[in-house]
């Protein structure tokens, strides 16, 4: 059941980026992108959650989107993956082997900005490869958000 549960999402995200004709984003971008969501969510939350989901308001950028989860893991805005826990996939390790929710909801700090690097599949490529990503996060009211690049 969880691995049909993968695969489904995994799905759902290949549609999305699919069907969304986007290049590689920057690092600059995704900083930016993650400064404009911090200062969206901390002058109204909810409406700021609610574009992350739509991409409303030129809130995605190439490839680039702000995505936002709580501590106990369940995403609260994502494009494609609403209400997934990110604590569910043991098999996506930042580079120092940690699971990748378990990073970031471990080094989250409101007013700082932190990286994690781990790699990914791009899925809007058919391509099994996996690239190196780069998430830029923080804490900021009661969400981790974040905003991740490809590097290469």
């Amino acid at each position: 059941m969880v691995m049909m549960k993968n695969f489904f999402l995994i799905f759902i995200t290949i549609i999305f980026i699919n069907n969304s004709a986007f290049s590689a984003g920057t690092r600059d971008q995704a900083s930016a992108l993650l400064e404009r969501g911090i200062a969206l969510i901390q002058i109204d939350k909810n409406r700021a959650l609610e574009q992350f989901v739509s991409g409303n308001g030129g809130l995605v950028i190439e490839d680039l989107y702000v995505f936002c989860f709580v501590t106990e893991g369940t995403l609260t805005a994502h494009p494609a993956l609403l209400g997934y826990n990110i604590l569910s996939n043991p098999d996506i390790k930042d580079e120092n082997g940690v699971q990748l929710g378990v990073s970031m909801i471990s080094n989250a700090k409101s007013g700082v900005i932190s990286e994690v690097v781990y790699k990914l599949r791009k899925y809007d490529t058919d391509s099994e490869q996996e690239y190196t990503k780069t998430t830029l996060y923080t804490k900021v009211s009661d969400q981790i958000c974040g905003v991740g690049y490809y590097s290469d």
